[in-house]
């Protein structure tokens, strides 16, 4: 016996299916664990980094404050003394001579402690832009004109510290203040310490990382520790205008890259401090290790790749032997699979494709047998079968020898019972008929039921003329129409009325029978409904209606009952729109 095997070789093997799971789950678990620890240690760096930057902007903050004091103790220790004071004093006797006043002013310099840090390059003392005394680290340290062209800029009424920088002087700060006179509080002199901006910018720079700047400006002054950075220091404060005292920190994009940016703004100097960090810094070590996980991923998929190469040769290794004895079984070389020793469960496999071919003999051997006995049978039921032509010919005939002897009610009846079995049989090669002839069948079906019941019961159709021309399906209606005759009305004591309505909305029509019989004490699942062993009538006429409505239209179209005990009870359902 040859079983024919159809094998697509072109689909892929399971051997190349169970590498490829293996080496894609475990490949997929490791990228994803890998990003996960890449996203979350980066974010961990980031906020460790914000941290490092916000403590980097308070001690630059610090160190700003300290040095404006240091400044600030100078200016007083250069108001305080007595010659100093005598000589720009109004009301004093200023007897003294400039160089006098000039070499205590060398001495109180040099004694201070940013003098010998070099800060200072001078410091000049203005009663008027012509009138002044000097002292200076050095000749030439200290440009007169600058100073004086500072001087116009200084109010005599602002008694506050003015930072101020000259185009002609970048290098150089002028931390200046006016003073005052102690008897009569009317501005006396401004006193302008010439400050060494390269010392300063080194003394910020010496504590912060090479890849860092700090940047402080107002409308005047622009001071960076890094001036390869200027553009994006201009871009940056140019985002923080917003800033009102109050401590920011966030991420600022600005020549090309992202920054993590601290800003405060110091009231007192009217300047604004801002710490930035490149963020990509931050992220660099993480890249070099994450180049160093991945060359370590590829070494493990390959490793893995190889391993489950051998797994799935071992697993389907059992499988291409059993298909090779199959093959052979199909070109007749052999009629059983040999035991399969390697794992059980393909052994059990090869018993039961044994035992199929056992009984596939069986069915070969008896299967011709069988198919004579069909032919024999499907002759005689063709033979028992009656023409329903023959029928319909025959009910014809008797309703003409009714009408011939002047029985209207027989000719009528027995119209009525061909009408029906006439749609009875067509409705097997139709699915659909029009709502009229629906309602045409109805009405020959309640006619031989009023036939029946006398004038017990009355019935009543409506129906919106313009529905008339609509598909529905076969006996729809039919099946609502004997149930309520069936089990309503025929057991209520009286007569009893039914109505089948029929009603236009706007995308589809409702059909309703309705009927005041005897009802439903429980309103039934109709899916539940089965078919009764007993001689009693069931509702199972309801189910199949339902099921074939469902089939056809979907949720739509089930049926819904209502009913009030020895009242009413009304089945209704909706159909679409359907036109030929």
């Amino acid at each position: 016996m040859a079983i024919p095997l159809f094998i697509n070789k072109k689909k892929g093997t399971l051997r190349m299916y169970i590498t490829l799971v293996i080496t894609v789950i475990l490949a997929v678990s490791l990228i994803l664990s890998g990003i996960f620890f890449y996203k979350k240690t980066a974010n961990i760096l980031i906020e460790n980094q914000k941290q490092q930057v916000m403590k980097e902007l308070s001690q630059v903050n610090q160190n700003i404050t300290d040095q404006v004091n240091n400044l600030d103790y100078v200016n007083a220790l250069f108001v305080s003394n007595t010659i100093i004071r005598e000589a720009i004093e109004p009301s004093v006797d200023d007897s003294r001579n400039k160089l006098d006043i000039e070499k205590q002013m060398s001495f109180l310099l040099i004694n201070t402690y940013m003098w010998e840090q070099n800060y200072i390059n001078g410091v000049c003392i203005f009663q008027s832009p012509s009138e002044y005394y000097l002292a200076t680290s050095g000749p030439g340290t200290v440009n007169i004109k600058a100073n004086q062209d500072i001087l116009q800029s200084i109010s005599t009424s602002d008694p506050n510290l003015n930072i101020k920088m000259e185009d002609s002087t970048p290098s150089v700060l002028y931390f200046v203040r006016n003073i005052f006179s102690s008897y009569t509080g009317e501005y006396v002199a401004t006193i302008i310490i010439n400050v060494n901006k390269n010392t300063l910018i080194d003394f910020y720079n010496a504590g912060i990382d090479r890849e860092w700047f700090i940047y402080l400006y107002n409308d005047e002054i622009n001071l960076i520790t890094d001036s390869q950075s200027l553009p994006c220091a201009d871009e940056i404060s140019g985002k923080l205008d917003f800033l009102n005292n109050e401590t920011y920190l966030e991420e600022i994009d600005a020549g090309g890259q992202s920054y993590l940016t601290a800003a405060e703004k110091l009231p007192n100097l009217d300047m604004t401090s801002v710490v930035a960090a490149p963020r990509n810094q931050v992220l660099e070590k993480l890249n070099d290790t994450l180049r160093t996980y991945m060359l370590v991923l590829a070494v493990i998929v390959t490793l893995v790749l190889c391993i489950s190469i051998i797994i799935s040769r071992a697993v389907t290794r059992p499988i291409d032997n059993m298909i090779y004895q199959i093959n052979k079984i199909a070109e007749g070389k052999k009629d059983r699979l040999p035991p399969l020793e390697m794992y059980s469960e393909f052994n059990n496999l090869a018993d039961a494709f044994n035992h199929m071919l056992d009984k596939l003999d069986t069915y070969y051997k008896d299967n011709l047998e069988k198919q004579l006995l069909l032919k024999n049978a499907e002759i005689k039921a063709l033979q028992s079968q009656m023409d329903p032509h023959f029928m319909f010919n025959t009910l014809n005939t008797i309703a003409w020898k009714a009408q011939m002897t002047n029985n209207p009610e027989i000719y009528q009846m027995v119209i009525s019972l061909g009408e029906l079995l006439k749609a009875n049989v067509v409705s097997k090669d139709f699915t659909y008929v029009k709502l009229e002839d629906e309602l045409r069948y109805v009405k020959f079906y309640t006619y031989l039921q009023k036939m029946r019941f006398e004038e017990k019961i009355s019935v009543e159709i409506q129906a919106d003329s313009s529905l008339l021309h609509y598909k529905v399906p076969c006996f729809c209606i039919q099946p609502l129409v004997e149930n309520s005759i069936v089990h309503g009305l025929e057991p209520k004591k009286g007569k009893g009325k039914l109505v089948v309505n029929v009603i236009k909305h706007k995308d589809c029509m409702e059909i309703l029978v309705a009927d005041n019989g005897i009802g439903f004490e429980t309103i039934p699942d109709i899916c539940d409904i089965r078919p009764s062993s007993d001689e009693s009538h069931t509702h199972i006429g309801l189910r199949n209606l339902d099921r074939r409505l469902y089939l056809l239209f979907g949720e739509m179209a089930h049926l819904k009952i209502t009913s009030t005990l020895n009242v009413c009870t009304t089945i209704s359902f909706k159909l679409p729109l359907i036109v030929d």
